[in-house]
């Protein structure tokens, strides 16, 4: 064994979804192996003391934008139509570059805070892309439906520079997917 959590709280996600206390938790590769109330025989190469923790599964955020978590907070002095508008403005000056590093800070929130996996929908799906695969987290990533709105463009999947792009990047851990951003804008391509 790697690495041995003890004397950690854990909540488990075992048939009879138990709190162990003063659990022992075993890690290999990386991976949970073994979740005890003893410690185990063999002594682990390292041992890390999780006195007055807990140990959670991983929490999923199922709606975010990473790349825009640099903006939170601008626009909280502002009525609704207001703070769209000025967050267009700065999202007008964002470029791939600070989308990348802004997921990245936001993911490195997630991570701190017990989040394992995202269902991210923004305009950088690239940059979000190579993000992830670069820290590890899980996350369902989305091209935007909403810049299909044009009901005389004949979009293709297949053929759509940007979604050919966007696939390249993909790696473990990372799903890609459709999803319907102001859905009443959507038009007979988004869902073909």
């Amino acid at each position: 064994m790697d690495t041995l959590i003890s004397n950690v709280t854990a909540v488990t996600m075992n048939p009879r979804m138990e709190v162990i206390f003063g659990a022992y938790i075993g890690i290999e590769d990386g991976k949970i192996v073994s979740i005890e109330r003893k410690p185990p025989a063999e002594a682990p190469k390292a041992i890390v003391d999780g006195t007055g923790m807990v140990a959670i599964p991983g929490l999923i955020n199922c709606h975010t934008h990473l790349a825009s978590s640099v903006l939170r907070s601008y626009t909280d002095d502002l009525s609704n139509q207001q703070a769209l508008e000025e967050l267009l403005k700065k999202e007008a000056k964002m470029d791939s570059r600070c989308a990348k590093a802004a997921a990245l800070l936001s993911i490195a929130e997630c991570l701190r805070f017990g989040v394992t996996s995202v269902s991210d929908l923004y305009y950088y799906p690239n940059a979000t892309a190579e993000a992830v695969a670069e820290s590890g987290i899980k996350a369902n990533l989305a091209l935007s439906s909403y810049r299909f709105i044009d009901e005389n463009e004949d979009f293709d999947f297949d053929t759509d520079e940007q979604c050919r792009e966007f696939v390249k990047v993909t790696c473990s851990g990372i799903t890609i997917c459709l999803c319907g951003m102001a859905m009443r804008r959507q038009n007979r391509w988004s869902f073909r």
